[in-house]
């Protein structure tokens, strides 16, 4: 418990210098690290998850903004509650163009989601088109979602992009692809046994 408010309070400090969150979030923070027993936690979390699904309901909520409210889902999931109603904005975060609101939506759904997870169907597009960016940056935050949530059925949509990653030149992204790879060997060999020759040569 104590490790979960420290991370919170890192958020927090974090957020005073790039991240831009609001006084609310700070003050959030502060309450839960300031609790002194579960029952007062969960109160607080309880009015917070309240909170947020008014404020992500509302129309035409700035992009910064709404980061700001993923990140409080987070924070919301770590300490043990279900978040589960922002998830599809963590979802339409990762399609930014933006790569700090990209990032940020990419690390909410390798968080919420899990492989079989209804809403991966919606992110498999995006990572194809991220896996192309010119921004190597993008490609290792496509990647690392790649590791986390593409399934057996999902592997043949980006597999041609992986393997052509092995050869970017930005060792980060060479590593990540390689991670990939091994991910889906894990999940399911026969999807990568053609590629095992080039890997010995």
């Amino acid at each position: 418990m104590e490790q979960l408010k420290t991370i919170g309070r890192e958020l927090a400090m974090g957020s005073q210098g790039g991240w831009g969150q609001s006084r609310e979030f700070l003050d959030l923070v502060k309450s839960i690290g300031e609790c002194r027993s579960k029952a007062e936690e969960d109160r607080i979390v309880l009015h917070e998850i309240e909170t947020l699904k008014k404020k992500i309901a509302e129309p035409d909520v700035p992009r910064r903004k709404m980061k700001e409210y993923i990140i409080r889902l987070v924070y919301v999931e770590m300490l043990g509650h279900d978040a589960s109603f922002g998830y599809i904005h963590a979802v339409k975060m990762t399609h930014d163009d933006s790569l700090l609101h990209k990032r940020t939506g990419y690390l909410a759904v390798t968080l919420f989601l899990n492989e079989d997870h209804d809403l991966i169907i919606l992110i498999v597009n995006t990572i194809q088109k991220d896996l192309k960016s010119d921004n190597y940056l993008v490609v290792c935050a496509a990647l690392t979602a790649v590791c986390k949530l593409i399934n057996e059925e999902t592997i043949p949509a980006v597999l041609p992009q992986v393997v052509e990653l092995l050869g970017h030149p930005k060792e980060a992204v060479r590593k990540k692809a390689v991670m990939a790879l091994h991910r889906f060997f894990q999940r399911a060999p026969s999807s990568v046994s053609h590629l095992i020759s080039n890997f010995r040569k």
